[in-house]
């Protein structure tokens, strides 16, 4: 008997209906296989600190102007100042100094405070001395001087209060107030705070770093600075989260040189230098850079996934249905798509000399922060195949070159320490991220097992723009915390 084609369609439909059903079945039970919202980490009894005193002392830095200009510029007065501050630093973290050896590397510090188990690997941890300049004209913006190191609402202000200078005193003032105490290290803890960090560490950690190495030093860990604890770390979730670092982004700038027929303006050709540079940029722009998840982003959004309401739970969940969704939501935000794929951004471009000549060449610069899949070397390809014009030269400036670092290994024993002390810290889950800015750690990855970042200072929404840019401060209610961690991690460095 011939099957009619109502029936045909009926059982596609029943097919079609358990199809999703099934698939309905399955997207529940990975999302109730997911951790429950948690009522809150376990907290550690904070420890007492002089907060007000913490907060002077790194007023006190700020005003120290260690300004890293690049190129050479202002490098005299930079020095004049890193200087008084070593020598502000010893008279103000006497037992510090006193358990702990110095040595002046460049104008760089190295400090070794020795551990009683010599057989164990020592850590390193990390922050840099110098900051990036105020830009011109925007001095008024301040509601404080930028150097006034000023005290005022609940925070101090000026330019290195976050990038690094509160990591820099929080770090001294636990290591003071352990050493005040009597207390030694099982495992040797050595501090690395460089001179240059802002223009690439040539000059610091990189040559700290090839020291270290040629002594046959190998780290079990390093912290740097980077990461946070994130207020609100996605849309409308206000449960906040330390996002730890554990791999960072490579950095590459690339100058192109456009070149083109010179002359009169009143005899124009249309062979411009202006207009081939122009074209260059946005070549490069409308070919962006592969984006998607890696492990670290995945890892992340697993860890994040029990603050958010259901339907985003299910959806993280289900990686394997909704990823391009998924994808297509973090790309809306400039943060989250940034550590999708390698960025690209112009920040300068220039040509001519008066306004009646025709310039015959016109220079950009372009900024690429690279992410792990691309290297330094498949970007310039990239950029070289979407300008596809022999009369474009396009160089690598090599101040702050860099690779995407390794990631640290997110399932053995370093990591679960080091999340472990901050939860117990400051009672808020661990997620792991990836940096998109580059810091000295970078130096050390062939010396150590596993590199971790983080600022342990809450941010907010609106406070990420405030690294590099007006109005710096790090609020003071921020410190013990910071301090106590601190003091967590090297009195646990068993």
């Amino acid at each position: 008997m011939k099957r009619l084609p109502g029936d045909k369609m009926k059982n596609i439909l029943i097919g079609l209906g358990a199809v999703i059903v099934a698939v309905l079945a399955i997207v529940i039970i990975r999302t109730m296989m997911l951790p429950p919202p948690p009522a809150g980490e376990p907290k550690a009894p904070p420890i007492a600190v002089d907060t007000n005193a913490a907060a002077q002392h790194l007023a006190e830095a700020i005003r120290f102007k260690t300004v890293s200009y690049g190129e050479g510029k202002h490098e005299a007065e930079k020095i004049a100042a890193l200087q008084a501050m070593r020598t502000w630093l010893e008279q103000t973290y006497p037992n510090f100094h006193r358990v702990a050896s110095r040595e002046i590397i460049n104008d760089s510090l190295l400090f070794t405070w020795k551990g009683t188990d010599t057989s164990k690997q020592p850590i390193l941890l990390m922050a840099h001395m110098d900051v990036v300049p105020v830009v011109p004209g925007t001095e008024n913006d301040w509601k404080h001087a930028p150097f006034s190191g000023d005290i005022a609402g609940g925070y101090v202000w000026g330019r290195g209060a976050i990038d690094d200078k509160g990591c820099l005193i929080m770090l001294l003032e636990a290591a003071e107030k352990l050493a005040a105490t009597g207390f030694t290290p099982a495992r040797t803890i050595m501090f690395a705070f460089g001179q240059d960090e802002e223009v690439g560490g040539d000059m610091g950690n990189a040559v700290i770093a090839k020291t270290l190495a040629a002594r046959g030093v190998h780290f079990a860990w390093v912290l740097d600075e980077g990461g946070a604890l994130v207020d609100e770390p996605l849309p409308g979730v206000k449960r906040p989260i330390a996002d730890m670092a554990v791999s960072e982004k490579g950095y590459l700038s690339l100058r192109l040189t456009a070149h083109g027929e010179g002359g009169h303006s009143s005899m124009p050709t249309h062979d411009m230098a202006i207009l081939r540079i122009a074209d260059a940029v946005r070549a490069v722009v409308d070919h962006p850079f592969v984006s998607g998840l890696d492990d670290v982003q995945r890892a992340k959004l697993r860890a994040i996934a029990p603050l958010l309401p259901f339907v985003q739970r299910a959806m993280i969940a289900n990686l394997w249905l909704t990823e391009p969704l998924v994808v297509r939501n973090l790309e809306r935000s400039p943060q989250s798509a940034a550590l999708l794929h390698t960025t690209i951004a112009p920040t300068m471009i220039s040509a001519g000399v008066k306004d009646n000549v025709i310039p015959p060449t016109a220079t950009a610069t372009i900024n690429f922060r690279l992410h792990p899949r691309d290297t330094v070397q498949s970007v310039i390809a990239h950029v070289k195949d979407a300008i596809n014009d022999p009369k474009v030269d396009v160089t690598a400036l090599t101040e702050t070159q860099s690779e995407a670092s390794k990631v640290a290994d997110l399932h053995g024993a370093n990591y679960a320490f080091v999340a472990g002390q901050i939860s117990q810290s400051f009672g808020v889950p661990v997620a792991p991220d990836m940096l998109g800015a580059a810091t000295d750690s970078r130096h050390y990855q062939p010396l150590a097992d596993d590199v971790f970042r983080l600022d342990p200072f809450h941010f907010g929404p609106d406070d990420f723009h405030r690294i590099h840019g007006t109005n710096e401060r790090l609020a003071i209610a921020d410190m013990a915390p910071a301090i106590g961690f601190y003091m967590r991690l090297m009195q646990g460095t068993k």
